[in-house]
């Protein structure tokens, strides 16, 4: 017999975690399948022809926008190039870490993060290869890098910046509270939308990275489903 107030079954260390969980399994995969679907679309409209004419004025207004819009860019700029925005993504990182409520989850979380970069990076770099599609700095002329380092004649579609940005908030999202994922949020759009500032990308490519970062994220929730951290 049990005592009372006692439970039986597996021992305390073998229990779930209690604290925040990935969602369902089948919201997961639905998730999955849309990401899947707008990366097909949106790698087929990135290599149609006439497709960078016609998301040329888009380039060029996000590239010299009116105020404030020019302002709030021109702030955020300095801090989303290569070495500021490792220090910003270790910073988030940091917060959501010591927010979590046990060793647990701050190993899940870990886990979620180091496989969607991975995978958001391959995915990302077969992508390139696949498209092959040159960047707006070396289609239109006079476009304004903004100070920033880059190489015109790399692969634009799709952003690995917004992919691998997009997989880090997705795969950890379970686990934020919601101030920090508005912060998040904000983040992954603005480095988005840098990415079209400084001409290294065209709108489509955003988009196909984005698509690509959230499917790496679900991706990571299901593995957090099926095989979670014990306590």
């Amino acid at each position: 017999m049990t005592p009372r107030g006692s439970t039986s079954g597996a021992p305390a260390t073998d229990r779930l975690p209690s604290g925040p969980r990935p969602p369902r399994t089948v919201v997961s995969l639905v998730l999955a399948c849309a990401s899947v679907l707008v990366v097909a679309v949106s790698a087929w409209l990135a290599v149609r022809p006439g497709s960078q004419a016609a998301q040329t004025d888009l380039v060029l207004w996000l590239n010299n926008p009116p105020q404030p819009v020019a302002a709030i860019f021109a702030v955020v700029n300095p801090l989303l190039r290569p070495v500021p925005l490792v220090v910003v993504s270790a910073l988030l990182l940091g917060w959501v870490l010591l927010a979590a409520p046990g060793r647990a989850e701050r190993l899940e979380l870990l886990r979620a993060l180091t496989v969607a970069l991975v995978l958001a990076e391959l995915m990302a770099q077969v992508m390139k290869r696949l498209a092959d599609q040159p960047r707006p700095l070396s289609v239109i002329p006079g476009l304004d890098t903004h100070g920033y380092p880059t190489d015109p004649h790399g692969h634009a579609y799709p952003s690995a910046h917004t992919a691998v940005v997009v997989a880090a908030v997705s795969a950890l999202w379970p686990w934020m509270r919601w101030p920090q994922r508005i912060v998040s949020v904000a983040f992954a759009v603005l480095v988005a939308l840098n990415r079209i500032y400084i001409g290294a990308h065209w709108p489509i490519d955003v988009v196909g990275g984005a698509a690509i970062g959230l499917l790496a994220g679900t991706i990571t929730w299901i593995i957090a489903t099926r095989w979670p951290m014990r306590r």
